[in-house]
């Protein structure tokens, strides 16, 4: 739609330009014109607009070309109506050899015999005043561009609203002073040029020896301007690269001078980019903020640098502004001359903190399923090895036991084998396929849990108390179990035997609660959320007093969360305890059964 917008424009300002011509030769009549002037001009227009130079100013491209001087000249030259044609001849050659498709060469041509119409029309209608060139005035000539001017602008802004809309109109508008500017730049050159035809012809061709100077003077300064456009483009993606990678990146010169400081540095040291760029690296990765294998001085690793030895790797602890400490790994390129001389070097530093983090809990891990293992398999490996060899011998109620205690120990080794499958397949975000809820009511479920824990443990104290009224929750029942279980498991690991687990059963508002409240040491504020990270427990694996792999809290908040509800630490004052609340959502919500009531 908008090309063919455009296509009827240029249509109609072709028609125009068609009009003009016909209006000029019937107002200045048709005289027999001077082929070999018509010719001169002709190519002097085609060459003018050949002759192109691109200036970028104000975020814009600017084309100057000699057009305007060439046909300033024709008009004193020239009839109106040589003009006018050479001008559209001029042009319909200068467009061809550049080679524009067809819409965009009628409508320069167009544009331009219009606007010379109309300068031809000022400037034989001007009285002969001021200073005169082959007995026409200059000022007329000066101020039939500027209606040359005019008429290109009005055709362009015509355009250029179809194309861009109002945006590219502004934008051109702005552009106007400075397409005035060299338009009456290249009239004076055009009327200097006519004169000197006209007084000593012979003397013109030396006129084209300082514009050849200035064409290929700007040519210069253009492919010069190209070329820092390109650097400066290049230098901007590359800002872009390095600002937004993760690693910090830091660039030293050959004196160990910081060049480059990047984003990533900022954040790990606290230290902006203005603050220690242009400053010698041992002043500003000094100890207090740097740990590490290679100490900063001088000017680093360029001091003792060598071609053999272009690349080095150290681990190094990097210090916060505000005491944050981060382990990191520093990378170091070395860069050399052609005469092998060091001129800087790219260190590439890459927080290694969490990797760090991640291979002691795999330690850790590794340390606590090995005690996980063991503690099931020690009595089932004993007591098997007693009914092996003494089986005949012990009475049918020893047997019994032992086999009760070997199926109770594979029990808890098939639990712990079922927790890390579970975490592999959380893992791989196969939660969904994990969780089915339906319309729950908890309480039957959290009896017969409870019961399980009283036979387990027969000296432990469980209370469980259920609010009159509780709802169903919209809950997967054994996965709801799995959650209270690991609740009840931890609460009975670390409160003292004599102290009683308490389980509620509530519901406030669209929420249904499980409370798992005990009298252990607490969690301390630092940790209250680093418990719901897999394998995270507060005990060293080495001296820890209490079983468990640190799965239980982070398998639970997941589970709970795939069910659309969360598990949570509520608040405590310190060595008060524990509270674990589990929230589900109610299988029927509290407003929906108030609107029906409202409704019914």
């Amino acid at each position: 739609m908008r090309n063919r917008r455009i296509e009827l424009y240029v249509a109609s300002w072709a028609l125009f330009a068609v009009g003009i011509l016909g209006a000029v030769i019937l107002a200045t009549g048709v005289e027999p014109p001077s082929l070999l002037h018509l010719v001169i001009l002709v190519v002097a227009i085609a060459a003018g607009e050949r002759i192109e130079l691109r200036f970028t100013f104000d975020r814009a491209t600017i084309a100057l070309t000699l057009v305007e001087a060439a046909i300033a000249a024709g008009l004193l030259l020239t009839s109106p109506t040589e003009a006018v044609v050479a001008t559209g001849l001029g042009m319909l050659g200068g467009q061809t050899l550049r080679r524009l498709d067809l819409v965009k060469t009628s409508f320069n041509t167009a544009q331009a015999m219009v606007g010379t119409a109309a300068a031809a029309t000022i400037l034989h209608l001007a009285p002969p005043i001021g200073p005169l060139v082959n007995d026409l005035p200059v000022f007329a000539v000066i101020a039939g561009m500027i209606a040359y001017v005019g008429v290109n602008a009005v055709a362009m802004l015509g355009l250029v609203t179809i194309t861009d809309g109002p945006l590219g109109r502004e934008g051109l508008l702005r552009q106007l002073p400075l397409l005035g500017t060299i338009a009456l730049g290249n009239t004076a050159i055009g009327v200097v040029l006519a004169a000197l035809l006209i007084v000593q012809p012979a003397l013109a061709p030396l006129f084209l020896v300082p514009l050849a100077a200035i064409y290929f003077a700007a040519h210069g300064v253009q492919r010069t301007s190209d070329l820092l456009e390109r650097v400066r483009t290049d230098r901007d993606r590359l800002t872009r690269v390095i600002d937004g990678t993760a690693d910090g990146i830091v660039l030293l010169d050959r004196d160990g001078t910081i060049q480059v400081w990047n984003a990533a540095m900022e954040e790990l040291t606290g230290l902006t980019a203005d603050r220690v760029v242009n400053r010698p690296v041992e002043r500003v990765l000094t100890p207090s903020l740097r740990e590490g294998d290679s100490e900063v001085s001088g000017r680093w690793l360029i001091d003792e640098a060598h071609e053999g030895a272009q690349h080095r790797e150290f681990d190094a602890r990097i210090r916060h502004v505000d005491g944050r400490a981060h382990e990191v790994r520093e990378n170091h390129s070395l860069l050399f001359d052609d005469r092998g001389r060091c001129i800087g070097d790219v260190v590439v530093v890459r927080d290694v903190t969490k990797q760090r983090e991640l291979e002691r809990l795999r330690g850790d891990f590794v340390a606590r399923v090995s005690h996980e293992l063991r503690t099931p398999l020690t009595p089932i490996r004993g007591f098997a090895s007693v009914l092996l060899r003494k089986g005949d011998q012990l009475d049918v109620s020893s047997r019994q036991e032992a086999l009760e205690r070997i199926v109770e120990r594979s029990d808890h080794l098939a639990a712990v084998v079922e927790d890390l499958l579970l975490v592999t397949r959380l893992d791989q975000q196969e939660i969904d396929d994990l969780v089915h809820p339906v319309p729950t009511d908890l309480e039957p479920v959290l009896e017969e849990l409870i019961e399980t824990f009283a036979e387990r443990e027969p000296t432990r104290t469980i209370l469980f108390s259920a609010e009159p009224g509780t709802g169903a929750a919209l809950a997967d029942p054994a996965r709801a179990r799995q959650i209270v279980a690991a609740l009840l498991d931890n609460a009975c690991r670390y409160s003292p035997q004599d102290a009683p687990v308490e389980v509620t059963l509530d519901q406030t508002g669209d929420d249904i609660r499980v409370r798992v409240i005990d009298s252990g040491p607490g969690v301390p504020r630092e940790h209250r959320q680093s418990i719901f990270e897999q394998f995270h427990r507060l005990e060293d694996p080495l001296t820890m007093r209490t079983g468990g792999v640190g799965l239980g809290l982070f398998i639970g908040r997941r589970l709970a969360q795939a069910m659309h509800g969360e598990l949570d630490l509520e608040l405590t004052k310190p060595a008060t305890g524990s509270r674990f609340v589990l929230r589900l959502p109610a299988a029927i919500p509290v407003t929906r059964v108030r609107r029906q009531d409202l409704t019914g």
